[in-house]
Order: C-alpha cells, then sequence, then structure tokens
C-alpha cells in the first residue's frame, strides 16, 4: 500500500508520518500546523447524526422469507453434504444466493460509501442450532469481504459473550462490561444476534466523520494531535519481532485524496503510551476528551437492541461502535451471544498503512499463544484510560425507541 498522503495549503502532498515530522518543526519554529494544513474532505455521505433518521426502516434491510429460505437451503445442503462444520472452510461459492445477493450488494454499497453501516434484520434463528446460525451468518458475511483472524489463535468466527467467569483477563468483547465509542482493526465488522441478554447491552453506532467536523467547528486546533496521532497497545496479541505497543503513531483522523477516515480506541491510546513510557501531554488529552464528549452526545449516537437474527455490519474506518453494560439471564443458554465477523474487500477504502496495528490487516495466527490483557489494572492506574465520557448513560428506554 502506498503511504498516506495530506496535502498542505500549497499542494504539497504528506505522508501521516511526514505531517507528524512538519508539525513538529513548526512548533518549534513557532508556527501553526493548522495555517498550513486543510481539514476538508469530501465524506459527507458518512457524516450523520441521530436525527438523520426518522425510523429504523432508514438504515435496516428487512429481509424476507425467500431470502431466509435461500440462507436454509445452503445450509441444508452442506449438512447432506457433510460439510457445514468447520464453518471457516466454507466459500462464496456455496452460498449462491439469488435474490438475496441483490439485497447484500446494496447493503455493502451503503457501508462502503453510504452511512457506513447496516442492519440486516430477520437472519433465520427458529429451530436453528447456533453451528447452523452461525454458517447463515458467516455465508452473508462472505458477500461482504473476507474473512480475517480476530485473535492469536487465528480464529476467524468469534463469540461476543460475557467468558469472565472462566477468563481473568479478557478482551474487552469478551465481558459484559460497557464498550466506549471505538473501531476495531480491519475494514468491516459483524455482529449477529443469536441471543440477547436479560437487560442492557445496546448497540450504538456513531459517526466518526461527525465527530471530526464538530471538532472542526469547536477547536479545529485540536484535530492537530488527532492528525498526528498516537502509539497504540497490541493488547498482547503482538507477533514474534513486534513490539508490545506500535513504535509508529496511529492517526484517528486521515484525508487521503478527500476520503476522510477514523481510527479511535481509547484504552490502547492510553495502553501503548504507558507502554513505551511516553505520557500524553495536555494537548493531546483536551483532544481525546472532546472527541469522546462529541462521540458520546445524544444528538450524534444512535441506540438500538440488536434483536435475535439481526446483524449489523459496520465500516470501520468511518463509524464507530459501542455497548452498554448488560446483565445476562440465569440460563446458560440465554447468555447474551453475538456472532462476530471481522472482514476486508479489494479496493474498499484508501486508509494509512499505519491505520494498521500488525503486519497485515487483522490479528496474525501464533500457533499455541492465547493473549490476554489487564484491562481493569488499566483503568485502575491510568487516568488517560479512564478519562472522556467513562459513561455513555445510555438508557434501555433510549435504546428500544430505535427498535
Amino acid at each position: 500500500m502506498p503511504p498516506p498522503m495530506m496535502r498542505t495549503s500549497g499542494g504539497v502532498a504528506l505522508t501521516g508520518q511526514g505531517f507528524y515530522i512538519l508539525s513538529v518543526a513548526l512548533r518549534r519554529a513557532g508556527r501553526a500546523t493548522m495555517a498550513f494544513m486543510s481539514y476538508e474532505h469530501a465524506s459527507s455521505s458518512f457524516a450523520w447524526k441521530a436525527s438523520s433518521f426518522e425510523n429504523p426502516a432508514d438504515y435496516m434491510a428487512e429481509l424476507t422469507s425467500g431470502d431466509r429460505g435461500e440462507m436454509l437451503a445452503a445450509v441444508e445442503a452442506l449438512e447432506r453434504s457433510g460439510r457445514l462444520s468447520p464453518v471457516h472452510a466454507l466459500t462464496k461459492t456455496d452460498f449462491r444466493f439469488d435474490g438475496l445477493r441483490k439485497k447484500l450488494d446494496r447493503g455493502y454499497a451503503e457501508v462502503r460509501s453510504g452511512r457506513g453501516f447496516v442492519v440486516l434484520r430477520g437472519l433465520p434463528f427458529e429451530g436453528l442450532s447456533l453451528e447452523q446460525f452461525t454458517a447463515c451468518a458467516w455465508g452473508v458475511g462472505l458477500h461482504f469481504g473476507r474473512a480475517l483472524s480476530q485473535n492469536a489463535q487465528g480464529e476467524l468466527v468469534t463469540s461476543v459473550i460475557d467468558a469472565t467467569a472462566e477468563d481473568a483477563t479478557p478482551r474487552m468483547y469478551r465481558s459484559n462490561l460497557e464498550l466506549r465509542p471505538h473501531s476495531d482493526i480491519t475494514a468491516m465488522i459483524s455482529l449477529a444476534c443469536w441471543q440477547k441478554s436479560q437487560s442492557g447491552g445496546a448497540s450504538i453506532v456513531v459517526s466518526g466523520v461527525t465527530v471530526h467536523d464538530a471538532i472542526r467547528a469547536r477547536a479545529p486546533q485540536l484535530l492537530e494531535p488527532l492528525y498526528r496521532g498516537y502509539h497504540y497497545h497490541r493488547l498482547g496479541e503482538e507477533g514474534p519481532g513486534e513490539e508490545p505497543a506500535t513504535p509508529y503513531r496511529v492517526p484517528v483522523f486521515a484525508n487521503r485524496n478527500g476520503q476522510l477516515s477514523c481510527r479511535y480506541q481509547r484504552s490502547g491510546i492510553a495502553g501503548g503510551h504507558r507502554e513505551l513510557g511516553a505520557p500524553l501531554d495536555g494537548g493531546d488529552i483536551e483532544a481525546l476528551n472532546l472527541f469522546d464528549e462529541i462521540a458520546a452526545a445524544p444528538e450524534n449516537r444512535l441506540a438500538f437492541f440488536l434483536e435475535r437474527g439481526d446483524m449489523i455490519v459496520i465500516n470501520n474506518y468511518t463509524v464507530m461502535h459501542a455497548r452498554t453494560r448488560f446483565t445476562n439471564f440465569p440460563e446458560p443458554e440465554r447468555q447474551r451471544r453475538l456472532v462476530r465477523l471481522w472482514f476486508d474487500a479489494e479496493d474498499f477504502r484508501d486508509v494509512p498503512r499505519e491505520f494498521k496495528l500488525f503486519a497485515e490487516n487483522g490479528i496474525p495466527k501464533q500457533e499455541g499463544r492465547r493473549a490476554s490483557f489487564d484491562f481493569a489494572k488499566l483503568y485502575r492506574d491510568d487516568p488517560v484510560a479512564t478519562g472522556g465520557v467513562p459513561d455513555l448513560k445510555v438508557s434501555d428506554g433510549e435504546a428500544a425507541r430505535e427498535r
């Protein structure tokens, strides 16, 4: 991938690292980087707010009984041939959808170049096993892109559950804690709902482009550290020869030929700078806090519950996602569970190479390794991690209104 490009007001192209070097030189010379850089972009379709949607139909694609029939026919054929498992061995040709394919093509176009996300409502689940439902989600996902490894074990399919009873230091998605607005490290993420929680667990999406434009309007000088970027902790997933934190800066915002993209995870930033012994300065923290404030504002976020059979697909480069804390039903079989997939797709979006936390998209597989990271310790010891907006204050009632 070619290096990321940014342009000065004089038309000179810079890479992301070049922007960092230039900004340091300008500050040392007593000159403002803002006078040098343009933060205009051509990504207005992604700049939505909660009021942009009159009702859920504006961001949902309802699947019909015919669509479900196509999925079930594919799953039944795979079962008859004894090929349903392992699901990650199945390819797009195993799911030759007809009418459903056209609907998924429209959904992909919306994710790639429209609002940046789509909720597919109505995947089959009645009478299905978890394995069969997972195969349906996998088949749909393959029409959006190529599945990527989500952890050091090389898993292409993972479950979003509360695993804290068996894992003292799980990744955050394997807890019941609230997750702040953030973006995962691949082009797309999908979450398909197999079981809901007893309470909580609302899904939230926020436009990174809207956050960018609000910062530009309120405090444009704070865009400089966000474009410069931060070191990210690799959360124990680093491969052989890789450091625990990125030695390079990962920009929060990047603009390539007018196409604005966003990469953000506050805990990864806090952990990365703590690991490297490189404290964030006042301007950095002010920028992160304003980012969080705008992302958490009720007028900017869209909160809703994923019902059983719902599957959301998100463009990680333009839309952040979050989740409220949840409580499970007492019955183990009713534990909240979402089937998660990570994707990439050819020519999906032109983003800086620094957006990658590893050599390739996704997390490299490492035989015999199970990564862990003590988020509780980070939040206990590091005020940067717990700063900003630690509680989104999204009620179940607010999320239920968007069903």
